[in-house]
């Protein structure tokens, strides 16, 4: 799926959302899960997966309307992208997802104690084949996920970014259990 989401990309054709209400919790739980899975496989017992602790608040009935696939890609990324800043700073950090239902639509927000973006970084970061911040990134995966959330009738934006780390927050349109 992600290698035809990626192709579909750069033929300007990403899949419109198969909206449906998504309990969130569960599935930032799953995106959590899978990550530490897939960092401790590739780093193996003496690798960066210590480095990184993992938290998420969202309330256990918060239901969203989004393409469970499309939101899990998405989220996928951020965290992924926030695990790696982490680890390439050789100290320990935090990853934490938090979802907020308000009267505007629902909040998802991506933050960690990282190093921060580099200025390159944040003067493309939405811009295909531009925004990587890390050696070997295709700077694909944040243009992906903008247009993903496009798709979705909402944003994905930087919130913050300084040495204490980075912040991104989702916004979806609905919120308030509708």
């Amino acid at each position: 799926n992600l290698t035809e989401a990626t192709l579909a990309f750069g033929r300007a054709e990403e899949p419109a959302p198969k909206l449906e209400r998504v309990p969130l919790a569960t599935l930032v739980e799953d995106v959590i899960e899978n990550e530490r899975l897939t960092a401790e496989a590739a780093a193996g017992p003496e690798g960066d997966g210590a480095l990184v602790s993992y938290a998420c608040d969202v309330p256990d009935d918060m239901v969203v309307r989004a393409d469970p696939e499309q939101l899990h890609r998405v989220l996928s990324n951020l965290v992924r992208n926030a695990r790696q800043a982490i680890a390439a700073t050789d100290r320990p950090g935090e990853i934490l997802v938090q979802g907020q239902d308000t009267e505007e639509g629902w909040c998802i927000r991506v933050r960690d104690t990282g190093p921060g973006l580099p200025k390159k970084a944040r003067d493309h970061l939405f811009q295909a084949f531009h925004g990587s911040a890390r050696k070997g990134g295709s700077g694909l995966g944040l243009a992906i996920a903008a247009e993903i959330m496009r798709g979705h009738g909402g944003r994905l934006e930087l919130i913050e970014t300084d040495e204490t780390g980075t912040c991104f927050a989702l916004f979806l349109p609905g919120g308030l259990g509708r």
